[in-house]
């Protein structure tokens, strides 16, 4: 009977993998108050006018940015925003390539910025370049603040920072990497300042409360980066999840000094898969004193004083499907999310509510099958219409495709007899409504 049984596509769901589901509906951790534009009419930008005025306008605001808005020398947009959800439709790209102090820069949020989402944007810079230029993104005193499967690439001075009176502040599902080699010869004296994410920018830059309150959660550190992965003083930082990959020779993940309020830092379940230096203490330069914690990550060092568990609700990947998930090109970190004309928003890899109408989303069902190599789906009375139901292999590769009207009995069969015993994701799809599940032929 156990031989029948091993024989047979034995499948089964990790609740665990569909939970991350790539697509958040809300942020988690330190920005989990942030609610952005709510639930405001949909408005299309399409040109960096258009952007410029849409993000600097009072009200509330949901604002979709279409195809590629190259930012002028110069022109980077800087305003106080508040209460924004700014989300790029699928490709849609920022771009500022000027390579001078003066001229550089995508998105400045000013001091009195709050409650504000950003989310599937690609944010592309010239390179790094020392010369004090402005990053792709900063905030610079935004509280309530989350910035969710975005793609920052080559910021001049750096990808993505933090600093002034920001606070409270999730950065989910980010890639940041660079992809164009770094210029040498700037006036701050760095020939490579491929420097990625600062969180403070001096020993006695801090919020109001005095620590910079930061999630880093499935963000993927990728190759280029050099250092900064993220640099902090004066915070308290939750890094979840997340995944570092650079080659770079002599690269620095975490920077850390205490500064003027001291620091503490919880890393938890991360991979630091290929990296220089995992950590590099800076409170000799910075004063103050950090207490950092590992638990469950790969190739961490040791603990540094104690820090305490972050204690607001959070999701946790098993520590060896992090590289598989947050490195994952079709939906892991980066600008991975589906979003429609109408602002629903999902994921190639999982389920979605979007925020245009959340009650319409159906219920998607894989339990186990015991006989004949067959994998069913059961389908909620939610579902109609054509489903798609696609297998990978856990490299992306397309194992196994089918599409078809979902029939009266709701039940859909899928011959799975020929694939090879291992590990797989099957993506079940349909209209808005989709679901991923971690599949085990044995």
């Amino acid at each position: 009977m156990r031989k029948s049984l091993l024989s047979c596509a034995l499948l089964f769901f990790l609740s665990s993998v569909d939970a991350q589901n790539y697509y958040m509906a809300a942020p988690e951790g330190f920005g989990e108050n942030a609610t952005g534009g709510g639930t405001a009419a949909p408005q299309l930008a399409t040109t960096y006018n258009d952007l410029k005025a849409k993000i600097s306008a009072s009200g509330a605001a949901v604002i979709l940015v279409s195809g590629t808005i190259t930012i002028p020398a110069g022109g980077s947009i800087s305003a106080v925003v508040i209460d924004k959800t700014i989300v790029g439709l699928p490709g849609a790209r920022l771009v500022n390539n000027t390579q001078t102090q003066s001229g550089s820069g995508i998105l400045y949020l000013k001091q009195g910025s709050s409650n504000v989402i950003i989310r599937n944007l690609v944010f592309e810079g010239p390179g790094a370049f020392d010369v004090d230029g402005r990053d792709n993104l900063t905030a610079d005193g935004c509280t309530d603040l989350w910035v969710d499967h975005c793609e920052f690439q080559d910021g001049i001075d750096g990808n993505f920072d933090i600093k002034g009176k920001s606070d409270n502040v999730s950065v989910t599902w980010c890639k940041f990497t660079y992809l164009k080699p770094p210029l040498a010869g700037g006036s701050g004296g760095a020939n490579d300042h491929r420097y990625s994410n600062l969180v403070g920018s001096g020993s006695s830059d801090a919020p109001v409360d005095g620590h910079y309150s930061v999630t880093f959660q499935n963000c993927y550190w990728a190759d280029g980066c050099r250092e900064r992965m993220p640099r902090a003083r004066n915070a308290e930082l939750h890094i979840l999840n997340c995944y570092y990959n650079t080659s770079v020779p002599g690269s620095r993940a975490l920077g850390l000094g205490g500064g003027i309020n001291n620091l503490s830092c919880y890393v938890e379940n991360t991979d630091f898969d290929t990296i220089g230096t995992t950590y590099k203490d800076y409170s000799s330069s910075d004063g103050g004193a950090v207490a950092l914690a590992f638990d469950g990550c790969l190739n961490g060092v040791a603990d540094v004083g104690t820090v305490a568990k972050p204690n607001y609700n959070y999701t946790v990947l098993p520590v060896a499907d992090v590289s598989t998930y947050v490195a994952n090109p079709q939906c892991g970190a980066g600008a991975t999310l589906d979003v429609t004309a109408e602002g629903n928003i999902s994921s190639p890899c999982g389920s979605s509510t979007g925020f245009a109408d959340p009650a319409k989303a159906g219920i998607i069902k894989l339990y186990p099958a015991v006989t004949g190599g067959s994998l069913f789906i059961d389908f909620s009375d939610a579902c109609t219409g054509k489903a798609s139901i696609d297998i990978y292999s856990i490299d992306g590769q397309l194992m196994s495709s089918l599409s078809k009207e979902i029939p009266a009995d709701r039940k859909i069969q899928l011959n799975v007899a020929g694939l090879p015993g291992g590990l797989y994701l099957c993506r079940i799809q349909n209209g808005q409504t989709g679901a991923t599940h971690r599949l085990i032929k044995s």
